[in-house]
């Protein structure tokens, strides 16, 4: 994996291509940024989804 960071892709500029278009922009799909995390990150960003999906679960579904 690289270790630098992929600058990000112009949003705007997906808009008028076709699918092909937007392979070529993005090339190996990274849409920008690192392309690995450290693990303590992985865990801040799944400890805050598994909160949220438990508190929609646990919620009121009335």
């Amino acid at each position: 994996m690289p270790a630098e960071q992929k600058p990000y892709v112009d949003f705007d500029r997906l808009r008028d291509r076709n699918s092909a278009g937007v392979r070529e922009l993005i090339g190996d799909g990274n849409y920008g940024g690192f392309y690995q995390r450290p693990d303590e990150d992985m865990e801040r960003v799944w400890s805050v989804a598994v909160e949220e999906t438990r508190s929609l679960l646990e919620g009121d579904w009335a």
